[in-house]
């Protein structure tokens, strides 16, 4: 039957499938420094919206490429987010010690709100720097748009990747299960959610190049450039 030929729609699945998988694993192993947890995200987003695009990169060399092409810029706005994260995480442990119910009604909402924009732009900002060449301050405004127009798929991902977590724990029998389907799931989710996005947003800027009004560029044509010799190692996509 066709489904099973080397081309076929399984074999392409199951392909894809196992390169979310190695991206997650790669993204996972990188993270644990935590300084390189920027670079590493970024790499991630970056492949994975490759695949999403229907490019076949290859993943591990596309990965370290752009983990090392993104490093510098991604790292200073991971360190940034990192303390922005820890602040965040100190007023929930504040609030939780006294009571949750002894908090003022409009802090707890102030935290909800808070927390709920600094973790979806955390899950925007490092595809924003894996597509387009911009400034750091132009990085966190584009992440912040992306974050608010996506807002519904960006809650979905949040969702399973808590689902996720609650089955590793909950039913530990099964964790192995659990861990590779939720967790490359969710890796292809979010390629798919940002490929979708950055693409509206490339397009608006390329009618804004076209008239001269924006001075962001997009990487793709660099992208195509790098893809013809397999290095990956400029920022490119």
């Amino acid at each position: 039957m066709k489904i099973f030929d080397i081309d076929g729609p399984l074999m392409r699945f199951l392909g894809n499938a196992f390169d979310f998988f190695m991206i997650f694993l790669l993204t996972a192993l990188l993270c644990i420094p935590v300084v390189t947890a920027g670079a590493a995200m970024t790499a991630a987003q970056y492949v994975s919206m490759k695949i999403m695009r229907k490019e076949a990169p290859k993943v591990f060399s596309s990965y370290f490429g752009a983990f090392k092409s993104n490093f510098r810029q991604a790292t200073l706005l991971w360190l940034i987010q990192l303390v922005i994260l820890a602040v965040v995480a100190f007023d929930w442990i504040y609030v939780l010690s006294i009571g949750w119910g002894n908090v003022f009604l409009i802090y707890r909402a102030f935290l909800i709100l808070a927390s709920s924009i600094v973790v979806f732009v955390n899950l925007t900002m490092y595809a924003v720097i894996a597509r387009f060449e911009m400034k750091g301050k132009d990085v966190m405004k584009t992440s912040f748009i992306l974050a608010m127009t996506n807002f519904p798929f960006l809650a979905i991902l949040v969702l399973i990747i808590g689902a996720t977590v609650f089955c590793c724990i909950w039913f530990f029998s099964l964790l192995p299960a659990f861990f590779v389907i939720g967790f490359t799931g969710a890796t292809a989710f979010h390629g798919f959610i940002m490929k979708r996005a950055c693409a509206r947003l490339e397009k608006k800027y390329e009618e804004l190049n076209d008239k001269g009004e924006s001075g962001i560029e997009s990487d793709s044509e660099s992208d195509a450039e790098s893809d013809m010799n397999e290095t990956g190692t400029e920022q490119e996509d």
